[in-house]
């Protein structure tokens, strides 16, 4: 089966970001993993990419300041939709949907349901989601 979209899985959490890996790439996705920002804006650059995939991401430096790494990643993902997965209260983060975040699940992830939500993504054009604990609903973006 030919790949349909390319994805970006961006967790430094290596188990998780190889476990999403092999599930979307089972759902017939390329899926390209970076285990920083600073490794995804180097993947971004170098690939089209349809879909960015990434955990609230701590900072190199360990500042803490999850907020400013998310700024760099949605600014080099530009136009391409960002799906965050949370440990904590993903409704925290509804006020990033103006900078390109689609959707937000909370952890556990439910992989049926990341496979079902990344179709939705790739197939609604301009279309974003509203966040959500295990499903989501289409709002205009």
């Amino acid at each position: 089966m030919e790949p349909r979209d390319t994805l970006l899985v961006v967790d430094d959490t290596a188990d998780l970001a190889a476990l999403l890996r092999d599930v979307l790439t089972g759902a017939g996705h390329r899926v390209l993993v970076a285990r920083s920002v600073d490794s995804a804006l180097q993947i971004l650059a170098a690939f089209r990419v349809q879909l960015v995939l990434t955990a609230a991401v701590r900072p190199a430096e360990d500042t803490g300041n999850s907020w400013a790494e998310l700024d760099r990643l949605a600014h080099a993902a530009r136009q391409t939709p960002l799906l965050l997965y949370a440990g904590d209260d993903p409704e925290r983060y509804a006020a990033y949907a103006a900078h390109g975040l689609a959707a937000c699940l909370a952890k556990p992830l439910d992989l049926d349901a990341v496979v079902a939500l990344v179709g939705t993504l790739l197939s609604d054009d301009g279309q974003r989601l509203s966040v959500a604990h295990g499903s989501a609903t289409a709002m205009q973006g």
